[in-house]
């Protein structure tokens, strides 16, 4: 059956188009690559957003418990710093190399879940696919030109790695929660959250209020728009993924997804350097295709040991 692949696909697509617009965000779009003004909106503007169309959908309901409550805000406020370096890894290297770092998440799941689960174990196939996805993050930071490996890719490194180590915790809570809880109540608590955190942010944190007055008064059109499109396109993905989800075992949906989408971002990233440089531009030498071709296959080669292993 076709369609949960095509699913995935579209899924993986759509994360791709926001990894892009991250990057037109942070690099052409706010003034010195700040990032605290997109971290003030993706929490209050879109968090506010989110909880209104989750509000809908769950007809105003709003019934959830308080110890629930308090995993998803702690949730919501680990995702406002793992945005923070998000943010700053974008700023200093290529959309691709971030993507294909940002593959950790499985590796940190892998040796996560067993502790906050506490209901499977790590298969030796498992650690091996870890390994092998570890070294393909790690082999991004070589530069073959210089024959060496760039200290300043693997500062970026470090800090996608403190980002897939967050993104990988947000995952397991939202597991946890979700299991005792309707899915559309989870998300709608979710971005609840995710605004209380903004408020937080703005009121509390000066310098992130006033470079958020700012980017309105200067781009405040463009940020909004581009942001919210970003969220509706993360939104559409997640669909996607689940309703593939429904057809598919989940681990076969999430390999195909997490697969390709290094593959789509660095495609994407490839056409735009080369019709629209002004908006984007990667490294796109042929011995940098190569390496990140390489790269993205020893992730794909770990990502099937670590979901199928």
């Amino acid at each position: 059956m076709l369609l949960p692949f095509i699913l995935a696909i579209a899924a993986a697509t759509l994360y791709a188009l926001t990894n892009h617009i991250d990057k037109y965000l942070i690099s052409k779009v706010v003034k010195n690559a700040d990032s605290r003004s997109l971290i003030v909106f993706s929490t209050l503007v879109a968090g506010f957003a989110m909880s209104v169309i989750y509000a809908i959908i769950c007809e105003f309901r709003f019934d959830f418990d308080l110890q629930s409550i308090l995993l998803l805000f702690f949730n919501s406020a680990l995702y406002a710093v793992s945005l923070y370096y998000y943010f700053k890894a974008l700023s200093r290297d290529d959309t691709t190399i971030v993507v294909i770092m940002f593959q950790l998440i499985p590796v940190f799941m892998l040796l996560l879940s067993p502790l906050v689960l506490g209901n499977q174990g790590i298969s030796a196939i498992q650690l091996v696919g870890g390994i092998v996805t570890t070294i393909a993050a790690i082999a991004v930071t070589y530069e073959p030109e210089k024959k060496k490996f760039s200290k300043d890719k693997l500062i970026t490194l470090l800090m996608m790695a403190f980002v897939s180590l967050s993104y990988a915790v947000w995952f397991i809570i939202e597991k946890v929660v979700t299991n005792d809880h309707d899915f559309n109540q989870t998300m709608l608590w979710s971005n609840l959250t995710l605004f209380i955190v903004g408020i937080i942010i703005f009121i509390f944190l000066k310098s992130y209020r006033k470079a958020f007055n700012a980017m309105l008064k200067s781009n405040g059109v463009k940020i909004v728009g581009l942001n919210l499109l970003n969220e509706l396109l993360n939104s559409f993905g997640g669909v996607c993924s689940t309703f593939a989800g429904t057809m598919a075992s989940v681990a076969l949906v999430s390999f195909v997804s997490q697969g390709v989408q290094p593959f789509i971002v660095m495609i994407i990233g490839i056409i735009i350097t080369k019709l629209f440089p002004k908006v984007e531009k990667e490294t796109v030498t042929k011995k940098e295709i190569i390496k990140r071709v390489l790269a993205i296959a020893l992730c794909i080669i770990g990502l099937a040991c670590i979901e199928f292993g």
